[in-house]
């Protein structure tokens, strides 16, 4: 199988969907604390916040961006239905594969609080769908993310 990739949806997706991403983290952060206020860095094996490596922890909407592009461009020709349709089934898919099993070696194994749970869970339903719909939209939608270019 050959996968012909075409950067700029490639790129633009990649780059909205980290927007996006860091958008609705801080919008569920934001729900849930009325809901069920924690403190992320009072979650057992959390560093300080002033530890340089928790930059990383920060990136993390990026490289999560990063790779479900790469698996949105090689699997959506897989995906039926409108480009909405679509967007919710790699949704779907994403928050099954990311926020289920997560949850479930976070309830079984550890402590946290249950804002911890509520928060990842409602940004795993939000956020995934949407992030779904974005791509999809990108990739067959966008007047302006097509160039002559691109070869798909």
């Amino acid at each position: 199988m050959v996968v012909h990739m075409e950067w700029k949806k490639f790129i633009v997706s990649w780059v909205l969907g980290s927007m996006l991403l860091y958008i609705t983290l801080f919008l569920v952060s934001a729900i849930t604390m009325v809901i069920a206020p924690f403190n992320i860095f009072d979650v057992g094996g959390m560093r300080a916040a002033t530890d340089p490596v928790m930059m990383l922890y920060y990136l993390y909407p990026v490289l999560l961006s990063l790779i479900t592009t790469f698996v949105f461009s090689v699997v959506r020709g897989a995906l039926k239905g409108s480009y909405i349709e679509k967007g919710l089934m790699f949704g779907l898919i994403v928050f099954l594969l990311l926020t289920v099993t997560s949850w479930f070696i976070i309830i079984t194994t550890m402590q946290y609080p249950v804002g911890f749970s509520i928060e990842m869970i409602l940004n795993g339903l939000i956020s995934y769908p949407l992030l779904g719909i974005l791509y999809t939209f990108i990739w067959e939608k966008c007047p302006y993310c097509s160039t002559g270019g691109d070869q798909g």
